[in-house]
């Protein structure tokens, strides 16, 4: 490589305190995520105690509500990366909130059918 190619080479610019922050925000997002998913299959499990609700029903409680899970803590990626990704910062943010959106809006709505079939 020539020594006037070399100089052609533009520096991004991104900050090591951005990157690091970044890094940092997406293992505490997933950290947070499997507390909450353990947690949260525990009560799933537990929810139908009474025998009130179908096996099916708890079943696609459980799964559902595990996948919403693995949505919404898959949605801290992109956010981590919009930290110092600027070019990519507007379609990290809109990633970000489709998918943890998503992942909420199937915990809800598996929750809401799994409670609305008991008498």
């Amino acid at each position: 490589m020539s020594e006037d190619a070399s100089s052609t080479v533009v520096k991004t610019g991104v900050s090591p305190l951005l990157v690091i922050v970044g890094i940092f925000f997406i293992v505490i997002w997933i950290i947070a995520h499997i507390a909450w998913g353990t947690m949260a299959l525990m009560a799933n499990v537990m929810a139908n105690d009474s025998g009130a609700a179908s096996t099916e029903k708890q079943m696609t409680l459980i799964f559902g509500m595990l996948g919403g899970q693995i949505l919404a803590g898959a949605a801290g990626i992109p956010a981590g990366l919009a930290f110092f990704w600027r070019g990519r910062r507007k379609l990290l943010l809109w990633l970000f909130a489709a998918l943890f959106v998503i992942g909420a809006l199937l915990q809800a709505g598996v929750f809401y059918n799994f409670f609305s079939s008991m008498p």
